[in-house]
């Protein structure tokens, strides 16, 4: 049985004003603790529901080889703690780390300008992890990356990446970085020479994009070639075809 103090001190999580007092955020999913525990030391405790650990063992043989405590409780417990309509039946806190400083020498960066769609926003994380983009910044306007839903969605990616937040763009023109936006208007594409320069690829909300005063400064502006149908693409698809081809280098 899970304390009332833990309880709601979970509930806390669940906001964002709670994970920066707490300094700690909500983990869920089978495939996502597990990749946490593998892959992270931040991973603080771990919530089990009964009818999970009936016919998964696995994720307390991790908690016991990484030394991780762990609570098996009720399927009703698990419930009220998952926002989740059908709860997967593990759940898990991790510390929230904050990077404080931009590795201004890393030769790819990603960052998102007023994303506010958490799946989006995992998924996006999730597609940098795979193309080995593992520095990546958000505006003062973009979702909390660590809200429970962008980290169930990224599934473990938060492990493999530097995640800051509320960052100004105009920090990477300081640094000899060139800026690619993405823009279904834009006319140009990425040249062979552009690979060879420290690239930031920038990406804009879910329903306006960029800002013209964002446009008007960046290096070159890109789209994706329409072969087919579409009025556009997903900012999450649009951004896994576009750091596909700038990781190619």
């Amino acid at each position: 049985m899970i304390s009332q103090d833990k309880f709601k001190q979970i509930q806390r999580l669940k906001t964002k004003k709670g994970r920066t007092k707490e300094k700690l955020y909500i983990i869920e999913g089978a495939r996502c603790v597990k990749s946490f525990i593998e892959n992270g030391t931040t991973v603080k405790e771990i919530f089990l529901s009964q009818s999970f650990v009936k016919t998964n063992n696995k994720i307390i043989e991790l908690c016991d080889k990484n030394k991780i405590a762990f609570s098996i409780i009720s399927n009703k417990e698990l419930k009220k703690l998952s926002e989740t309509i059908t709860p997967s039946g593990v759940l898990g806190i991790c510390k929230l780390k904050i990077k404080s400083s931009l590795d201004i020498e890393s030769k790819r960066w990603l960052y998102l300008y007023k994303v506010s769609d958490p799946g989006n926003l995992g998924s996006i994380l999730r597609t940098a992890a795979w193309f080995n983009i593992k520095n990546v910044a958000l505006s003062n306007d973009s979702t909390d990356p660590f809200s429970p839903k962008v980290v169930r969605s990224a599934v473990g990616a938060h492990t493999y990446l530097n995640i800051h937040r509320n960052i100004d763009y105009n920090i990477f023109f300081d640094h000899e970085y060139f800026l690619i936006g993405a823009d279904q208007n834009g006319l140009n594409k990425i040249e062979i020479a552009d690979y060879n320069k420290k690239l930031v690829l920038v990406l804009g909300g879910e329903s306006k994009g960029l800002d013209n005063i964002i446009k008007n400064k960046l290096n070159k502006l890109i789209s994706i070639k329409k072969i087919g149908y579409g009025e556009s693409l997903n900012i999450a698809i649009a951004g896994s075809i576009l750091m596909r081809d700038i990781s190619n280098k």
